[in-house]
């Protein structure tokens, strides 16, 4: 009877959007001076470059002038590139004001320079791996409204239509307990793919079962990004994981070296268990996105399970990028076509994006939805930071009839970029968009819905989402999931202050001249 009250306890603690907001620390000692080496060798190598630079100025005069070519030529490769709108005009603006050394950033920030024999590892993925990838056939049960968004992704990547039994969750708490769950039931493999994973109640909660079903023979892998997780899992816990047969791999490992490729992430949130389910959405490993720590108030976060054909597409997502990482080819047969056949079912299409692909297909798809969008059109999203050609679009859409609602945190985690997020919410207040801001509270759920479809899964409203980040994502039209999102949506509307031409902070001079300067970052934020 003890037991179940403090049961109750706890779910209605991780529940109530609790006033308080307490700052906790993440990343122990051993991280902190982790970061501090990388940190120190960075600048070290950028000390050794600017000295080399102001010798060779000093030396040669001739220097001067020839910069300036080099610098005229990049800036007509910036214009001609394919590089969004804003990034394009940071660039400009480097060379400009930095005409003699800015063209030496410019060469090492080149995909092809910095990223490139990465890209022809993926190309031989892709190329070795492409029999796994479903044939698209146009399934009668598509609604004509999202027919062209299946034909887009199966031609932008390959992602197939399939079925699928969903449910979907409206907080990180729920979603990591039927996690939990379904890993106490594993049998054959188990594949976890994270930005961050860190040390606390939610992670050892996780690595007991990890730990005792890979003792089981359980073939147990995890994917970390190397910034995202950087120091947040002592020695103690990587040991215990390793000791029991887990295989721990970081994408992109924080090193001492200066490379533009630190700016890549792998943003996604994957879990597979035995080709039979899996889940994704916008939460991490971590005490914060289930309530258990309140870092910036109450965080709402949401999630997604999958059942049937569909998880297929989160399963080969993931092998793909645990070849990249490990190195390490093997037969992907063993862990497809393992889930249970359905005659009926929702159809679903798990799509990804990132470096190996040729499109921003995150992008793409919330572009799809916006434009598909007739009654309604409502996004929730941590960061607000699009690209001017999507900024127009919310504010056409407004002035057309559509019912126009965007949701951001009332808590920021980082304020430089929370300013530029509401700065840019606001611009859209004048053509009929309606802004939320969640009391108490930090939104980090990733949802744009339409009133014909959803999407739900890693991608953020923002441009490292759409253009540096490796995501993924489930897009869907089937009623009940649309019902179960649009139901949150209207359930966190009056969670929220909703923001208009009285209260907003565009109103004050001193606020959009601080946000002019931090919109030339907007790239990097």
């Amino acid at each position: 009877m003890k037991s179940k009250k403090l049961r109750e306890n706890r779910r209605n603690r991780v529940h109530s959007p609790d006033y308080r907001v307490v700052k906790i620390r993440t990343e122990g000692k051993v991280g902190a001076q982790k970061t501090l080496t990388v940190g120190f060798f960075i600048l070290f190598q950028l000390a050794i470059l600017i000295t080399l630079y102001l010798g060779i100025v000093s030396s040669f005069l001739w220097y001067i002038f020839a910069t300036y070519v080099i610098g005229f030529f990049c800036c007509l490769h910036v214009l001609s590139s394919n590089r969004n709108g804003q990034s394009k005009t940071i660039w400009i603006l480097v060379l400009l004001l930095f005409s003699s050394f800015g063209f030496i950033f410019y060469f090492f920030s080149l995909e092809k320079v910095f990223f490139g024999r990465a890209q022809r590892r993926y190309r031989k993925i892709f190329e070795r791996t492409d029999r796994y990838t479903p044939q698209y056939i146009l399934n009668n049960e598509i609604a004509p409204e999202t027919e062209n968004i299946a034909e887009y992704l199966y031609g932008v990547g390959k992602f197939a239509t399939q079925r699928a039994n969903m449910q979907y969750y409206s907080s990180g708490f729920m979603l990591f307990d039927d996690i939990c769950e379904r890993l106490k039931t594993a049998e054959k493999f188990v594949f976890i793919e994270f930005f961050i994973i860190s040390d606390g109640i939610l992670m050892n909660r996780i690595s007991d079962i990890l730990c005792e079903k890979a003792l089981n023979g359980v073939d147990v892998r995890i994917i970390r990004d190397g910034m995202g997780s950087h120091g947040t899992l002592p020695r103690k816990l990587r040991s215990k994981l390793i000791k029991a047969g887990i295989k721990l791999y970081s994408f992109n490992p924080v090193l001492p070296l200066f490379s533009f490729a630190l700016n890549l992430r792998d943003h996604r949130k994957i879990v597979v268990v035995d080709g039979k389910t899996a889940y994704t959405g916008g939460c991490n490993i971590a005490d914060e996105y289930v309530n258990e720590k309140r870092m910036h108030g109450y965080w709402k976060d949401t999630g997604l399970k999958i059942e049937g054909a569909a998880v297929d597409g989160l399963t080969l997502s993931f092998l793909r990028q645990w070849e990249f990482v490990t190195g390490k080819t093997e037969d992907y047969s063993a862990f497809l076509n393992l889930y249970e056949k359905m005659e009926s079912g929702s159809i679903a299409i798990p799509y990804a994006d990132g470096k190996d692909y040729n499109r921003n297909i995150c992008k793409g798809v919330y572009t799809e939805i916006m434009a598909g969008a007739r009654r309604k059109l409502y996004i929730m999203t941590p960061y607000f930071i699009p690209d001017e050609v999507t900024a127009d679009m919310l504010a056409q859409k407004a002035l057309s009839g559509v019912d126009v609602r965007l949701i951001l945190p009332g808590i920021p985690d980082k304020p430089y970029v929370y300013k530029v997020s509401v700065d840019n919410a606001e611009r859209l207040l004048p053509f009929g968009v309606k802004v939320y801001k969640m009391k108490y509270s930090f939104v980090h759920s990733k949802l744009i819905l339409s009133e014909n479809c959803v999407s739900v899964g890693s991608a953020n409203f923002d441009l490292r989402s759409f253009y540096n980040q490796f995501e993924n994502g489930v897009f869907t039209d089937d009623f009940e999931i649309l019902e179960q999102v649009s139901d949150d949506f209207e359930k966190t509307f009056l969670k929220c202050e909703q923001i208009n031409e009285k209260n907003c902070l565009r109103r004050k001079f001193s606020h959009r001249l601080l946000t002019g300067f931090l919109r030339l970052f907007a790239p990097l934020m």
